[in-house]
This record gives structure tokens, C-alpha cells and sequence, in this order.
């Protein structure tokens, strides 16, 4: 059922969703939004995701982690991902 509700916007732009519309709508922290804005109007469309991209996401993130322990930089990956594309020409 539609509900309405009043909340705030924080000093860092975060705005609450009601404890209620989260529970109902089995909101969890880490899910994401599509936003859209008009004029005075802001839509919030909840994005589901398949397994499959949870799992990569997961997948993922574990390897952020690890290559930053690791001390592996964007510019390191960039430059193997080149040296792969000769060998393969």
C-alpha cells in the first residue's frame, strides 16, 4: 500500500527512507536506487539484482581489496591488460 511519509536531508545530502517503507520493501544497506529528477519531484526506483550480479559485485569487491593490499594500481592492470593485447595481435 502507498504511504507517505516526511524525512530530511543531512548535511551530506543523505536523505532517510522510513524504517516502515524499508521493512516493507526489504531494503537493505548496499542496495541501489535509479534516481530520477524534475523540476520539484524526485523518483526513487529500487534496483533488483540477479544473482548473477551479485555474485560478481561480491566477486568483485574481494578483488579490489585484494589488489590493493597487494599494492596493484589501475595503471599496473592498464599495462597488462596492453602487454596480453600484443602478444594476442
Amino acid at each position: 500500500m502507498a504511504e507517505t511519509s516526511i524525512t530530511k536531508v543531512s548535511t551530506k545530502g543523505q536523505v532517510v527512507i522510513p524504517q516502515d517503507l524499508r521493512e516493507e520493501m526489504k531494503i537493505k544497506p548496499s542496495d541501489e536506487f535509479l534516481i530520477y529528477g524534475e523540476k520539484d519531484t524526485i523518483l526513487m526506483k529500487k534496483i533488483e539484482k540477479t544473482s548473477l550480479e551479485e555474485d560478481f559485485y561480491s566477486l568483485s569487491k574481494r578483488l579490489q581489496k585484494k589488489a590493493k593490499k597487494l599494492g596493484i594500481t589501475r595503471k599496473d592492470v592498464e599495462e597488462a591488460i596492453r602487454e596480453v593485447r600484443k602478444k594476442s595481435q
